[in-house]
């Protein structure tokens, strides 16, 4: 088989739009490559696209899809490489293009900087937070008179140690099996030890108290973290990113009490739902207007709106993207008077409206409205949306 042929048909076939795709992993090298490697391709799809993980199966390979907008994985870089671990700028990096190599270029070359640099000395907090656990786990383990929960402390206290002697090194961190290969590139002679002292506790005790000291020593008597105080929090918060973008949604009831939802079906990834809506054009002269618009590009709809009463944010290029919510109420609709430029683009996917009765309560639970946030508000307040609205 031929892993960078079969990964981009696959690509090909789930995301013909797809800007460009990268195939990562050990897959790339032969000498690496076993009966249970994976196809990791990195995907990079349009603006208006909904990023996604995707595990599947394909010509006898198993595939795992890290399919995002550009904007959404330069995000999810920064998130990673923040917390040490560079899962996908290693992947980035490292990746083999597949589709469209000319505009993957940049981020490449971004990513490897990132890796080249490293994540730089870890904070004392840190630092201090690290040497604290293992100090508390090693009285664990030496006090331990349960079997089983002596097991469950030196598996602990293990991994713990392999990740303090990263911190403590400047290095980058890593998870699983990139845990111990985050090790041998640092120190192979560390690596070996700290592999051995996995099930022998008098190794497992000399590597330990070796990494403290390298770190800075024990610490339990003195650790001491304060609680945040609440009038506090706002002066000590980031600044928020400018808005970029806005979007109006309705939760819109019909008559009968129903909530009216278009559910999405696109190529690659399961179905899923939406409230009706969509972004606030330079010709709208408001958030309200917008929606209406909206509503009748989608629907066919014209409502009467209540009022808004939810909001989202998410990271979008420089800034972020925020929804606005709206209760509204359907006055008319018909399906034939949809005229959005979506139902012209079949690359996009199905529009089906659909009707989810709100005094059903498995109705709701059984559908993946999207976002997450936005279907707990509803449940969590389906009466009063009810009675606002009138149809109660």
């Amino acid at each position: 088989m031929d892993p960078r042929a079969d990964a981009a048909a696959l690509v090909a076939d789930r995301y013909p739009d797809a800007r460009w795709a990268l195939l990562a992993g050990s897959v790339l090298d032969p000498g690496s490559r076993t009966a249970g490697s994976d196809l990791d391709i990195v995907v990079c799809v349009p603006d208006d696209a909904v990023g996604h993980r995707d595990a599947t199966r394909w010509r006898g390979w198993p595939a795992e899809l890290f399919v995002n907008t550009e904007a959404g994985h330069r995000w999810f870089v920064a998130q990673e490489t923040a917390r040490r671990k560079p899962t996908l700028a290693r992947m980035i990096a490292t990746g083999v293009p597949i589709v469209g190599e000319a505009h993957v270029l940049g981020l490449k070359a971004e990513c490897q900087a990132v890796l080249e640099a490293g994540p730089g000395p870890a904070s004392d907090t840190a630092l201090e937070d690290a040497r604290y656990g293992v100090t508390d786990l090693l009285d664990d383990l030496a006090y331990a008179r349960d079997g089983g929960e002596a097991d469950v402390v030196r598996s602990v206290l293990w991994e713990r140690v392999g990740h303090l002697a990263l911190a403590a090194a400047g290095r980058w961190d890593g998870g699983g099996k990139w845990l111990l290969r985050e090790l041998r590139a640092w120190d192979l002679g560390y690596a070996a030890r700290w592999v051995a002292a996995r099930h022998d506790d008098q190794t497992m005790v000399a590597v330990a108290r070796a990494t403290l000291d390298a770190a800075g020593g024990p610490l339990f008597e003195g650790y001491l973290r304060q609680a945040p105080v609440v009038d506090e929090l706002s002066a000590t918060s980031t600044p928020p990113s400018e808005v970029v973008r806005r979007a109006a949604r309705a939760i819109l009831l019909d008559d009968e009490g129903r909530l009216v939802v278009i559910k999405r079906t696109v190529r690659g990834r399961a179905p899923y739902w939406v409230t009706p809506g969509g972004g606030v054009e330079p010709e709208d002269a408001s958030v309200e207007d917008a929606l209406h618009r909206e509503l009748y590009e989608e629907l066919g709809a014209t409502a009467r709106i209540v009022r808004q009463v939810f909001l989202t944010s998410q990271p979008k290029d420089t800034g972020i993207s925020v929804q606005h919510y709206f209760l509204a109420r359907v006055v008319s609709m018909d399906l034939a008077l949809r005229s959005g430029p979506e139902f012209q683009e079949p690359v996009r996917g199905t529009y089906d409206v659909e009707h989810v009765d709100l005094r059903d309560n498995a109705a709701l639970a059984g559908i993946d409205l999207v976002p997450a946030a936005l279907k707990a508000f509803i449940r969590t307040n389906r009466d009063a949306l009810l009675a606002d609205a009138g149809a109660s």
